[in-house]
């Protein structure tokens, strides 16, 4: 998992940067839990997505295959490609999954638990 982190500078501006989380595989198996139990209602078919991803999940799945999980602290977006180079990009409406991505930026933007998002 990587996520986004903003701190202040000295001079009054800002510095981003990408810090990489150790996920156990109890939250691997909680995570692929929630995306496979999600019903189709749960899932808007997108192109594109607006907005600043602060947090992402790669899981590479057997025969080549790939889920992208990605979160603007809004949304949470994935991406799916098949064995057979399929592709799929939803959003999904889970709450388990939202508010563990929640927990998992605690702190990240400037040392507060949340941003506002428009």
């Amino acid at each position: 998992m990587s996520i986004v982190v903003y701190t202040r500078t000295g001079d009054g501006g800002a510095h981003v940067s990408i810090d990489n989380v150790t996920l156990s595989k109890e939250d691997i198996s909680r995570i692929v839990g929630w995306l496979n139990a999600a019903p189709e209602s749960a899932k808007i078919p997108v192109d594109d997505v607006t907005g600043s991803i602060s947090a992402g999940i790669a899981l590479k799945l057997k025969h080549n295959a790939k889920v992208t999980i990605q979160y603007n602290r809004k949304q949470i977006i994935v991406s799916t490609k098949s064995r057979f180079n399929r592709d799929s990009k939803y959003i999904l409406d889970q709450k388990d999954l939202r508010d563990f991505m929640d927990q998992k930026l605690e702190g990240t933007y400037f040392g507060e638990d949340s941003v506002s998002v428009e």
